[in-house]
């Protein structure tokens, strides 16, 4: 019965998928109440999982097996769901996130065209997060992932007429192909040194290798650095999906879509989904320290540099999604050090607080007749005070402020950085949490306080508060921010509730973490506090930071800004230049792979065709001119002949 409820969970959305895509005409708008319905039973029977599994009422994990897919050699895959601890917490947030959009969605993309065209793709979307989630085996799992990167593409690019999102769109698909490609290459690679692509199968095979002493464990019969390549194949294909260095410039150019779209993306679904395998595969992961290294390494990279670009950006939106990438590099981070139930903690946190954020920048645009410069906007919070407040709540959370979520989840990746001995990247860490709260609170104050600075009068005469299908989500979501914290307070002289129920999961890669480490952790009470209360401290004065700069300071502070840092105000206004970079090197090497294949092409293919040919020619020539029809050649050519072969004999004889 429990798997009934199971394949439930992922059906719903596909069928707001099929009948918006079918029956559009008919439905009209009831299709997007159709779609909230079954994204609100979906997120029902997710919650009752979580809750499940939370207090071990169920007996986990659960398998469900549908059918047999693919039986190729010795290759059996089976199209089956599987659901442990980590489903049951990843079910819980992708699918109450999501419902919340949706609803949201009703009022934002109220007299919209394509509508039904809409809600069929986001139906699609969520079906497509949930395989990722629930499947058992890569191959099931890359259904999802690739799933994933089909919808991202259909809605990002959906305002089809408007000038740089179609390009948006196949920006993010292309990318997401690179990342791919590395997935690829390790399920390929996991086959061939352990016969199997089971997940519960491959990270029982890592727990026998990590802790067998005598190094005969399948993954090592082609040597230790076979795992780490295997694993960097992995991480690449996670560095697509969550947008790491290098393949993080797509998703803030995903803003091209719906405003829904991108909490959808940035907050419930897609962008997780390489936190998600890398937790999932911790085990293999742990196999592999040098990968591990280069994992914390560039998300601490990533999370530095989102967070400089962060600083400058005037679109509401991109200041969100350069805080996305930033956010990700902390939950890489965290698994990069070790600190798995850190790192998927972050991610729950991060879908309340984002999805807050992004709907409620989508509130303000909705308001504003789709303005989204804030240097454009200010004192919005009187016109709007529900989202006013939301994203007040909001930006206090991801700022790490004391006792909200994003205190609890950020301060614990800080402290496991720390305890591990990565002191460099915890200063890097420590940086981009002061910036993180500088450019939140810079967004709020821009956005809500201050004058109002939108041209159009008309627009600023009629500023109102959003429908309540808008609100009530924002709501919930900064209820979720502030509380959601809750579900893993730090271990001092405790344990978390997502320590407690993740451990069956990590407990495989913390064993060969210890067995193979020669540092031990440091473990202190004392130096945890004081360490908390140091984040605490930045929070706090990151927004006293912003405050100075940004309230009341309209126009001066950023121009004053813009003369104080120079050519670092630059950098940070300009992206660092990264796509700039990409259009340099991608256009020469494709001019580069051009010419050499025109060179190829004239002298190499063109020329094996024209020498098969001239000989060709010259034959047919030869040929030719001894088949005229004329006896007397013929009687030449016999005569030359035999002239010739009693020469031969003569001489030879």
């Amino acid at each position: 019965m429990m798997g009934f409820w199971i394949v439930l969970i992922p059906l719903l959305p596909l069928l707001a998928f099929v009948a918006n895509g079918l029956f559009s005409r008919q439905l009209k708008r009831a299709g997007g109440w159709l779609a909230v319905a079954c994204m609100g039973g979906s997120a029902l029977i997710g919650t009752v999982l979580f809750l499940g599994g939370v207090t071990n009422i169920l007996t986990l994990p659960i398998e469900v097996r549908l059918w047999e897919w693919m039986v190729v050699g010795d290759l059996s895959v089976e199209f089956s769901f599987y659901v442990d601890q980590l489903t049951c917490f990843m079910l819980f947030y992708v699918t109450f996130v999501s419902f919340l959009v949706f609803l949201y969605s009703m009022g934002y993309m109220e007299g919209d065209p394509g509508f039904n065209r809409f809600f069929a793709y986001m139906g699609l979307f969520d079906f497509s997060m949930l395989i990722l989630v629930l499947g058992e085996s890569l191959p099931v799992v890359f259904v999802g992932w690739e799933g994933v990167g089909l919808c991202s593409y259909l809605l990002i690019g959906y305002y089809m007429s408007t000038p740089g999102a179609p390009d948006a769109g196949k920006k993010a698909f292309i990318m997401n192909r690179i990342g791919d490609f590395g997935f690829l290459v390790a399920m390929f690679m996991l086959f061939a040194a352990v016969g199997t692509v089971s997940i519960p199968e491959v990270v029982e095979h890592a727990r026998v290798t990590g802790l067998d002493e005598e190094g005969a464990s399948p993954l090592l019969k082609y040597g230790g650095a076979y795992v780490t390549i295997l694993t960097l194949m992995l991480f690449l294909g996670c560095t697509g999906k969550s947008a790491q260095i290098p393949l993080f410039t797509w998703l803030p150019d995903a803003m091209a879509g719906p405003t829904p779209v991108s909490a959808l993306i940035h907050a419930a679904t897609m962008v997780t989904a390489g936190v998600y395998l890398v937790v999932r595969l911790a085990a293999l992961f742990a196999l592999a320290p040098t990968t591990m290294l280069v994992i914390a390494v560039i998300a601490a990279l990533t999370a530095f540099i989102a967070g400089t670009i962060a600083l400058t950006q005037r679109d509401i939106k991109k200041v969100l999604a350069y805080s996305t990438v930033s956010q990700l590099g902390f939950m890489f981070l965290a698994c990069g050090v070790g600190a798995f139930v850190a790192g998927i903690f972050h991610v729950f946190t991060h879908a309340f607080f984002k999805a807050c954020l992004f709907l409620g920048a989508g509130s303000v645009i909705h308001a504003a007749h789709h303005e989204q410069n804030m240097f454009k906007l200010g004192g919005l919070r009187k016109a709007m005070p529900v989202t006013a407040i939301t994203f007040l709540i909001a930006c206090l959370a991801i700022a790490g402020f004391p006792f909200l979520s994003g205190f609890f989840s950020k301060d614990e990746i800080l402290w496991k950085t720390f305890s591990s001995r990565h002191f460099v990247l915890w200063s890097i860490g420590i940086a981009t949490a002061l910036m993180t709260a500088v450019y939140s609170f810079r967004a709020y104050f821009l956005t809500f306080e201050g004058e109002c600075r939108i041209e159009d009068k008309h627009t600023r005469e009629h500023l109102r508060e959003s429908p309540w299908t808008m609100t009530a989500p924002l709501f919930i979501l900064a209820i979720g921010a502030a509380i959601a914290g809750l579900m893993n307070l730090p271990e001092i002289g405790m344990k978390g509730m997502t320590n407690l129920m993740l451990h069956p999961i990590v407990a495989p890669a913390h064993e060969i973490i210890e067995h193979n480490s020669d540092h031990h952790a440091i473990h202190s009470g004392w130096l945890e506090i004081l360490l908390m209360l140091i984040s605490a401290l930045i929070a706090v004065g990151g927004i006293f930071l912003a405050r100075r700069l940004f309230l009341n300071r309209w126009p001066e502070a950023p121009a004053e800004l813009g003369r104080k840092l120079g050519a670092a105000y630059k950098l940070s206004y300009n992206r660092w230049w990264w796509d700039d970079i990409y259009r340099v090197v991608v256009g020469g090497l494709f001019w580069l792979v051009a010419k050499l294949s025109t060179l190829f092409d004239r002298w190499v293919i063109d020329g094996i065709l024209h020498t098969i040919a001239g000989v060709s020619r010259l034959g047919s020539f030869i040929v030719r001119a001894m088949q005229n029809g004329q006896v007397q050649a013929y009687a030449l050519v016999f005569l030359l002949g035999v002239n010739l072969v009693v020469w031969l004999v003569l001489w030879y004889g």
